[in-house]
């Protein structure tokens, strides 16, 4: 009577085989593998990434560019604190849309950032909104409310 594979606990993670440094060695089960989860964005000298879509539905001017002077200032936080890698806030993907990215050398640099004092205290203005995050990194803005994905 055979056992179930031992691949089959992990169909919902991801997994990689790993060699080991001596040729697998042969017991009366089998051969010996060793298995591990994949890397952890944040953790194994992964960068932790986080990436949020927001959207001003009527593409009004004033509150674009009240968005655009909050984010700058949240930028000019990131710079000053240690693990920050990255940032970018681009337009699009479609028409008065802005994706924001940040770059972190671990997810405990990131919970930091958003633990900051000056980010608690950061809200971006009415008339925006957000796309709940694609990724399961990525956490949602705090006070913005979100569209559903088109």
């Amino acid at each position: 009577r055979s056992k179930p594979s031992v691949m089959s606990a992990f169909s919902a993670v991801q997994v990689q085989v790993v060699a080991a440094r001596a040729p697998a060695k042969a017991t009366r089960r089998g051969v010996s593998v060793v298995v591990r989860a994949a890397p952890k964005p944040g953790v194994d000298g992964v960068p932790y990434t986080a990436s949020n879509t927001f959207i001003v539905p009527d593409g009004d001017a004033t509150v674009v560019a009240r968005f655009q002077d909050e984010m700058a200032a949240r930028q000019a936080l990131m710079k000053t604190l240690a693990g920050f890698t990255s940032c970018n806030l681009s337009a699009g993907p479609g028409a008065s849309e802005f994706t924001f990215e940040q770059e972190w050398t671990t997810k405990q640099a990131y919970e930091d950032y958003m633990n900051h004092p000056s980010r608690r205290k950061s809200h971006l203005a009415a008339g925006i909104y957000q796309y709940l995050p694609k990724d399961k990194w990525s956490v949602p803005e705090n006070f913005t409310p979100i569209l559903p994905r088109k």
